[in-house]
């Protein structure tokens, strides 16, 4: 507003009568201009005022919250609160869209869920008539036990495996297990000394010890949502990518005070790279909406002095195992599983390579 107001729109600014978006507009030339101020006192200076111009002010500031947006679809707010909600959207995009998309699949996530009876098939009672033989009860036995133990006992391998890996691992080091060539052990001592350790480190650890670089970040076994997930990111503006469970898809990415910092439009794709540059080391959630369902997951962003140890490791040309596990230590799960997954497709050390890939399964929570 650049010119001074009136005295009926200050009228109208002391009674609500105004535009959300006028109220604002008024509220942000009283704050900048003193004569205004002063030559209107009586007008402006009023209790009802005063709490009016902190309330425009906290719309036009603060995010619409989850129970501001249930009570807005559910017409459960007041007066004075829609008007607050109206005012807030006619400046913020993000949550403007935020609302629009709550209101349409809100009502699909509250309506009752009919689960009609179905009466059994005849084929079921021939079934079990067939299945009540003695014989064909035997051999049916029989083959769910297999079932059962084969799986069982493959686990029961892959475990003896893992153990025997960790084994050597904790009782010779690196240079002496079985299946390593010389030249990924080399690799493993030529790796900087700020970030051997804790390579060593994690090829020592037990099976799904997660690495400290995670804390903060739990696993999750959503198998809708696929990177990142419960892991760190190189990029500052990370490709989102999730499987299909709809036609069109809300993305929305929040910093760890739960603030809104990105927000998709309509999608109909199963990526969305993050448009705003994100902070190194901080640690973020994104979710993807659709249809009433909502699948969220956790990330962090890789530090700025960690960036620059991966570009020291990386100046080493190290391989599979070497940067695998360097990666593992500082929370890179995605790039370990591809070093961990080159090294199981290298003959003599697939064994190892394939028991370091089951970890990294059991880091993620899946």
């Amino acid at each position: 507003m650049t010119q001074h107001p009136s005295r009926e729109q200050l009228l109208e600014y002391r009674d609500r009568t105004l535009s959300p978006a006028g109220l604002v507009a008024l509220d942000r030339h009283l704050a900048a201009c003193p004569d205004c101020r002063s030559g209107q006192a009586e007008l402006v200076a009023l209790p009802a005022s005063a709490a009016m111009v902190s309330a425009v002010r906290q719309a036009a500031e603060e995010h619409l919250t989850y129970d501001q947006m249930d009570a807005w679809v559910e017409d459960q707010l007041d007066q004075s609160g829609r008007e607050l909600v109206m005012a807030h959207i006619g400046l913020c995009s993000p949550c403007a869209r935020q609302l629009q998309a709550y209101q349409t699949y809100a009502p699909i996530m509250s309506a009752p869920v009919h689960v009609p009876a179905t009466p059994a098939p005849s084929l079921a009672e021939r079934l079990r008539s067939f299945f009540a033989s003695p014989r064909i009860a035997a051999i049916t036995m029989a083959a769910i036990a297999i079932a059962i133990l084969s799986p069982l006992v493959l686990v029961k391998r892959t475990e003896t495996a893992r153990r025997e890996f960790a084994e050597n691992l904790r009782s010779n080091g690196p240079s002496q297990i079985p299946g390593l060539a010389a030249q990924d052990t080399a690799e493993l001592d030529a790796l900087p000394s700020s970030i051997r350790g804790g390579a060593l480190a994690t090829l020592n650890a037990p099976p799904s010890e997660r690495p400290a670089a995670l804390l903060g970040l739990p696993p999750n076994a959503d198998a809708k949502v696929e990177y990142p997930v419960s892991e760190v990111v190189e990029e500052t503006q990370p490709e989102l990518r999730w499987r299909p469970f709809a036609t069109s898809y809300l993305v929305s990415v929040y910093d760890s005070q739960h603030r809104m910092v990105a927000a998709s439009l309509m999608l109909s794709d199963t990526h969305w790279r993050v448009p705003a540059q994100l902070e190194r080391g901080a640690r973020y959630t994104w979710e993807v909406q659709a249809g009433g369902m909502t699948h969220v997951a956790s990330f962090r962003v890789l530090g700025q002095r960690d960036s620059e140890e991966l570009a020291r490791v990386r100046a080493t040309n190290p391989g599979p195992l070497a940067l695998g596990a360097a990666a593992e230590s500082l929370g890179l799960l995605s790039l370990a599983q591809q070093e961990f997954l080159m090294l199981s497709k290298n003959g003599s050390q697939s064994q190892q390579g394939a028991i370091l890939l089951d970890r990294i399964t059991s880091i993620r929570g899946r």
